[in-house]
C-alpha cells in the first residue's frame, strides 16, 4: 500500500515533523491492522491451493482405475521379440495363447549391379534408365556426365520421385574393390513389385547392368495348421484385436508362442500411484493439524472445517466395501493390499495386489469399479473428490471463494482509509504550516518589542 513521505513536512521544525509522523501513524494503525488480517487469509488462501492442487491430481489419476475398462490392460508378449513383436487392443483382444510359424517376410522388389571398381569416380556415360513402376507405368530417369558415376547415378534415382531407391554398396567378396549398385522399390509384397530397369548408357569408361533381380514377396506365416500369405510385414487380422510385426523367421517345424494376458505391472502402477496422490492430500492434513501452545495458527489450517471435511469424505470413500455380501471373495481394499497404517495414510503392498489380481482379476474389477448392482471403491473415491474440489461447489473451491471476497472486500477496505488518511494528512500539514508560520510570527514581534523597549531605556 502507498504510504504518505515524511519529506511532504521537511519544511516544518523537528517538533511538528516528529507531531506530523505520530499522528499519520496513528491514523495508519487500522489500515496496517487490515494489512495483516490479509496476509493471514492470504496465507490459509496458498494452503487451500495446495490441497487443492493434490486432490485435482488424484482426480486425474483415478479414472485409469475408475472402469472395468481402464483397468483392463492387455500386455503382448512372444517366446522372440527378434522375431515377432506387437500390441493387442483391449477393447477388442481377448487374453489366450496362439503359435505361429513365420516362413517368409514381405520383401521388396530388388536388384544389384556388376561391380565397379570405384563409386565416385569411373563413369558409365551419359543416358537413361527405364523401368515400369507397381502400376504399370513405364518410368524413365535420365543421367548426365555429371551424375554419371555409381554415387551420381544413386543420387538422381532418389531424387527422381520415381518410387525407386538406390545405394551404392562395397562387396568385399572378391579381392579387388567392387561397388555394386543396389536398387529397392518402395514398398513389400507383390503387391509393390515392380519391372526392374534396363540401363542406356553411353560413352562411358565402362558398362552398368543388373547381374540380378529379386521379385516382391509377400510374408507367408503358418497359424492354426494353415498356410497365410500377407502382403505386408504387419498383420492386423490374425488375432483379433492385435498387430503383429514379422522381424525374422522361426526354425523350420518350431512355432513362436504369443502370449495376451492381463498387464498386471501396469495395473499395479496405476494403483501406486493413486495411492500415492491419496497419501499426499493425507500427510498435507495431518501437517497442518499438528498442532501445540507453541503453533501459529494463523499460518496454518489446523482444526480448518474444509480439510476436516476433504479427509472425512476420502477416508469414508476409501471404506467402501463388501463386507455383507458372502458370495464375494475380496471385499475391501484390505483384501488388496492397500490399508490405513499407524501414519493415517495408505500402505500399498504391491505383492499381495499382484497375486489377487492374478488369480481373481474379476472380482478386483467390481471392487474397484463397480457393477450394476453396487458402486465400487473408485466411484466412491471420484463422488468423494468432486465434493471436496470442483468448480460447482467444492468444500475447498467454496473455501477459496470466500477468502478471496475477504481480501477483496480488506483491500477496498484499505484504499478507502489510505484516501482518508491521505486527506486528514494534508490537513495536519497544513494546519502544522500555519501554527509553526503564527510561532514565527510571535517569535517576530517578541523580538521587535524587546528591541524597541531596550532602546528606550535610560543610560546608566
Amino acid at each position: 500500500m502507498p504510504s504518505i513521505s515524511m519529506d511532504a513536512v521537511s519544511n516544518l521544525m523537528p517538533e511538528f515533523q516528529k507531531a506530523y509522523g505520530a499522528a499519520v501513524q496513528a491514523e495508519r494503525k487500522p489500515i496496517q491492522q487490515l494489512e495483516e488480517k490479509k496476509t493471514t487469509i492470504e496465507s490459509k488462501v496458498n494452503l487451500l491451493t495446495d490441497l487443492a492442487s493434490k486432490v485435482d491430481s488424484l482426480k486425474q489419476s483415478l479414472p485409469e482405475i475408475g472402469t472395468p475398462f481402464a483397468l483392463r490392460e492387455l500386455s503382448f508378449t512372444t517366446d522372440d521379440d527378434k522375431i515377432i513383436t506387437g500390441s493387442a487392443d483391449k477393447s477388442i483382444a481377448e487374453k489366450g495363447k496362439h503359435t505361429i510359424e513365420v516362413l517368409q517376410l514381405a520383401g521388396s522388389a530388388s536388384a544389384l549391379s556388376n561391380p565397379l571398381p570405384d563409386k565416385s569416380e569411373t563413369k558409365i556415360g551419359t543416358g537413361y534408365i527405364s523401368f515400369t513402376n507397381k502400376n504399370g507405368e513405364l518410368q524413365e530417369i535420365f543421367i548426365d556426365d555429371d551424375n554419371s558415376t555409381l554415387e551420381g547415378v544413386a543420387k538422381v534415382i532418389n531424387s527422381s520421385g520415381t518410387g525407386l531407391r538406390a545405394s551404392v554398396i562395397n562387396d568385399n567378396a572378391a579381392e579387388e574393390p567392387a561397388f555394386r549398385l543396389l536398387l529397392k522399390a518402395e514398398g513389400v509384397g507383390t503387391q509393390s513389385d515392380v519391372q526392374f530397369p534396363e540401363f542406356y548408357f553411353s560413352g562411358g569408361e565402362d558398362d552398368l547392368y543388373l547381374e540380378s533381380t529379386r521379385e516382391a514377396s509377400n510374408a507367408v506365416i503358418k497359424y492354426q495348421g494353415y498356410e497365410i500369405q500377407s502382403p505386408s510385414n504387419e498383420l492386423k487380422d490374425i488375432i483379433p484385436g492385435a498387430t503383429l510385426n514379422l522381424k525374422g523367421l522361426t526354425e523350420s517345424g518350431k512355432p513362436l508362442t504369443i502370449s495376451i494376458d492381463q498387464d498386471v505391472p501396469k495395473t499395479i502402477t496405476k494403483m501406486k500411484d493413486v495411492v500415492e496422490k491419496i497419501n499426499q492430500i493425507f500427510s498435507f492434513i495431518q501437517s497442518q493439524n499438528k498442532m501445540d501452545e507453541k503453533t501459529d495458527t494463523s499460518k496454518t489450517l489446523g482444526g480448518d472445517y474444509g480439510i476436516r471435511l476433504a479427509e472425512d469424505r476420502l477416508r469414508s470413500a476409501l471404506q467402501q466395501n463388501f463386507l455383507n455380501d458372502p458370495t464375494k471373495k475380496i471385499k475391501s481394499l484390505g483384501d488388496l493390499g492397500v490399508q490405513f497404517n499407524k501414519q493415517g495414510t495408505l500402505a500399498f503392498d504391491e505383492k499381495k495386489f499382484q497375486t489377487v489380481l492374478e488369480s481373481n482379476f474379476d472380482e478386483v474389477v467390481t471392487l474397484m469399479a463397480g457393477d450394476e448392482n453396487t458402486r465400487g471403491v473408485i466411484p466412491s473415491v471420484i463422488n468423494a473428490v468432486n465434493t471436496i474440489s470442483s468448480a460447482g461447489g467444492g468444500v475447498l473451491t467454496n473455501q477459496l471463494q470466500n477468502y478471496n471476497s475477504q481480501i477483496r472486500s480488506i483491500d477496498k477496505n484499505i484504499s478507502t482509509k489510505e484516501k482518508q488518511v491521505e486527506r486528514r494528512a494534508e490537513a495536519l500539514k497544513n494546519q502544522l504550516a500555519s501554527a509553526q508560520s503564527a510561532l514565527s510570527a510571535m517569535k517576530s514581534q517578541s523580538s521587535y518589542f524587546q528591541g524597541a523597549v531596550g532602546d528606550g531605556l535610560p543610560q546608566q
